[in-house]
């Protein structure tokens, strides 16, 4: 089969999925097509030759994508990038498009430095997803603010039946929602420097750095608003966490009621792992290259999809080969250096969201039943807490009692071993994330 998703090769001409980081997706509904925007990388060699401009890339069928370029005007980036006394930003982060009132709405992020909380969140608008895109204002401005103050950065946006909201916030003050003008797109208040409201925060027993990249989508079919966040380090252990409330302003509750502005970090719906029966024969032409699995993925959006009428959440993640892991000896910690986005299907099992365990590859949804599914698996379950690389245990025989009674069961493409097979996606009795995929099934 097509390998849609490949690993080590690096010119994003080839591959357009390589060396997007922070991906964000909007389905235009005047061309018919998707486009992902995402944070600035510099590699002249990957084909990637624009300090910062923000990357996009576009498709028709939301599986095959084509690197387009950068969207920014250079008066906007130049505007973007000016700090004053301060050097220049070198590259923007994490941006959100949609297409709103006839106009394209992009909104991006700004920051004095990295690991500093002074930042502002820029919009800027365009006739064509394409750009160029021109700088409308400021939506929100942290500059100048200490560290318990919310990051203006890592911008998204939500809207109910008569408002819109952008939700921002990194480590620090946490996470906040702030209500935006629907006609122009900026600070219903008129003032970037007003916060808004915290809706998460780090739980003051969290032993993981977080919460970050946070974006909320309403799901009519559960009622619920639910809010994606990160935790951990992006280099390695980074995750993917979620709450849910009845309300966009919060409160934000885990599956066990407990609030992310106050006691949770949020269920773990994803974190680095490795099915270990899977040795993808991509990349293993390259000296040293060996399969260490996916690590961190985090950083998404939720993304509903008007033409399949399917949702999916959009993350990047990080190849886990060992040839591509630096030790920063100072931070102590591994930092794997080669990213991508991945598109996974997400399906909702008793009211909450849960990750396809492979990357969508165009298949068609087929639900499966369990007394159609059999033979040798391997298993995952994400820890709450633990953000260690999570290993696959192999079950040899097909008992149903090892995983969850309210679950998903369908057939799609491995992407490891590439061939059609068997998966389970759920949560468990104890509130965690399992997924199953069956090695040798029978369909």
């Amino acid at each position: 089969m097509e390998r849609i998703l490949r690993l080590n090769d690096t010119d994003v001409v080839r591959n357009p999925a390589v060396w997007s980081h922070d991906p964000s997706m909007m389905w235009d509904p005047v061309s018919g097509r998707y486009f992902s925007y995402s944070t600035d990388v510099y590699r002249p060699e990957a084909g990637l030759c624009e300090k910062r401009g923000i990357p996009v890339r576009s498709s028709d069928d939301l599986v095959h994508f084509k690197y387009e370029g950068t969207v920014l005007s250079e008066k906007a980036a130049g505007e973007g990038a000016d700090n004053g006394d301060y050097p220049e930003t070198e590259g923007f982060w994490a941006p959100f498009a949609e297409y709103v009132n006839g106009e394209y709405r992009m909104y991006y992020s700004a920051t004095k430095a990295f690991g500093s909380s002074e930042s502002r969140i820029w919009l800027a608008v365009s006739d064509t997803p394409l750009g160029p895109f021109e700088n409308r204002g400021i939506v929100a401005d942290t500059w100048g603010t200490d560290d318990t103050y919310p990051n203006a950065i890592d911008p998204h946006i939500v809207h109910t039946e008569e408002k819109s909201w952008l939700v921002y916030g990194s480590f620090f003050g946490g996470i906040y929602i702030k209500e935006l003008d629907p006609d122009t797109g900026l600070s219903a208040d008129g003032d970037p420097r007003s916060m808004g409201i915290c809706i998460s925060r780090k739980a003051p027993d969290a032993i993981i750095d977080g919460p970050e990249g946070a974006a909320v989508i309403y799901v009519p079919e559960t009622g619920y608003f639910y809010l994606f966040q990160s935790y951990g380090w992006l280099g390695d252990d980074y995750d993917i966490r979620v709450g849910r409330s009845t309300k966009v302003t919060g409160p934000y509750l885990d599956i066990k009621g407990r609030d992310l502005k106050e006691h949770s970090m949020g269920v773990k719906l994803a974190g680095s792992y490795c099915f270990q029966s899977s040795d993808p024969p991509v990349g293993s032409d390259r000296d040293g290259w060996k399969w260490g699995g996916i690590r961190g993925p985090g950083h998404g959006v939720p993304f509903y999809d008007p033409v399949s009428k399917r949702y999916f959440f959009v993350h990047h993640f990080r190849d886990g080969a060992s040839v591509n892991c630096v030790y920063d000896s100072e931070m102590e910690r591994n930092n794997y250096q080669i990213h991508y986005m991945m598109v996974r299907p997400m399906f909702f099992v008793n009211g909450w969201p849960v990750f396809g365990p492979e990357p969508y590859q165009g298949e068609k949804f087929e639900p499966l039943s369990p007394d159609e599914v059999r033979g040798r698996g391997e298993s995952l379950v994400f820890d709450d807490v633990d953000n260690c690389i999570k290993f696959s245990k192999e079950e040899t025989a097909h008992r149903k009692s090892l995983y969850p009674e309210e679950c998903v069961i369908y057939k799609c493409p491995d992407f490891e071993n590439g061939e059609d097979v068997a998966v389970i996606t759920g949560i468990n009795n104890s509130g965690l994330a399992y997924w199953k995929k069956f090695m040798y099934s029978i369909v």
